[in-house]
């Protein structure tokens, strides 16, 4: 599970550095965040092409040199006001980028030997909230996770481990200086960060949220078509689709042992359909309840082939 939820293909240091490079000379006009805090549309100061020139070359001097998040981090935090909102979104997503190369390293740090594993499942069962780490005596421990927060990880758990993923919730203090896309793109991606969808083979948020995060990942895939990040979004939507139509290993959509649809779900979507507006998905959805019904919503073959059929649709 970790790896499929929390793993993605890395790519190419060099990719990155082409992406920097192509956008160098561009987006040079002054432009305001539209959905960022109000101090921060508020002193964005002018901004100069030959200083956004310069900014860019440094950084891409500074990805050269693989750094550690918490360098890129210092970097951003003193010169993304002074760039458009195309050069902070490259800024942003090469960090990204930066934050997926070093996680390995990171997670190497919580799988060394059974000792971290062990101390952090000791205050874990102790009902201690392990993202509030000041009162942690253990120095080490204490240090680990102060690393993972500052550099903008999180600790999360699943089948009995923990280990860091990103967390996007962190991003979102530069929402005000990117592209709007990026921006949707940095909301998204907090929603799952802050909240994984499924641990241990189950899904631990409810059928109606599934159906809520699929539309707003469908709405991004059609607002913005050709953006960057539209096709990780896809990726993500894909998973929410076959969630809908399977459930998962330990909360199945149907019940393993009458084959029924579980009644929460049934209520959850029934609920969801009364407002289903020109949503692909939710049209996808309705079908799919109209051939359940036939059968009192009891798996058939002729459910069976709808949703195999759906999800190579996509």
């Amino acid at each position: 599970m970790m790896t499929m939820f929390y793993r993605k293909s890395l790519l190419r240091s060099t990719a990155v550095l082409a992406i920097v490079g192509a956008t160098l000379l561009s987006g040079c006009a002054s432009k305001a965040p539209d959905n960022g805090s109000k101090d921060a549309e508020k002193n964005k100061p002018v901004v100069q092409e030959d200083s956004q020139e310069k900014i860019m070359a440094d950084f891409n001097d500074l990805l050269k040199s693989k750094p550690k998040a918490d360098a890129m981090i210092q970097f951003i935090d003193k010169n993304i006001a002074n760039l458009s909102k195309e050069n902070a979104s490259v800024m942003m997503m090469a960090f990204e980028e930066i934050q997926k190369s070093n996680l390995p390293a990171l997670e190497e740090k919580y799988f060394n030997g059974e000792t971290v594993q062990s101390r952090l499942a000791e205050i874990y069962m102790s009902g201690f909230d392990i993202t509030k780490f000041e009162d942690i005596q253990d120095e080490e421990l204490k240090g680990l996770l102060m690393e993972t927060k500052d550099t903008g990880y999180k600790v999360e758990t699943a089948e009995g481990t923990f280990f860091p993923i990103i967390n996007y919730e962190f991003y979102k203090k530069f929402s005000g200086y990117v592209s709007e896309d990026i921006k949707d793109y940095i909301d998204i991606m907090a929603v799952e960060s802050n909240n994984v969808p499924a641990k241990d083979a189950a899904l631990v948020i409810g059928w109606d949220e599934i159906i809520e995060r699929a539309l707003t990942q469908e709405k991004f895939i059609k607002k913005y078509e050709s953006a960057e990040k539209t096709g990780e979004v896809e990726k993500l939507y894909e998973k929410y689709v076959v969630f809908m139509l399977y459930g998962a290993n330990n909360t199945p959509l149907f019940s393993y042992e009458t084959k029924v649809m579980v009644p929460d779900a049934k209520a959850a979507y029934e609920n969801a359909l009364k407002n289903e507006g020109d949503s692909e998905t939710m049209k996808m959805l309705g079908n799919y309840m109209d051939v359940l019904d036939k059968t009192d919503y009891k798996v058939s073959d002729e459910a069976e082939k709808f949703r195999k059929d759906a999800v190579e649709r996509l």
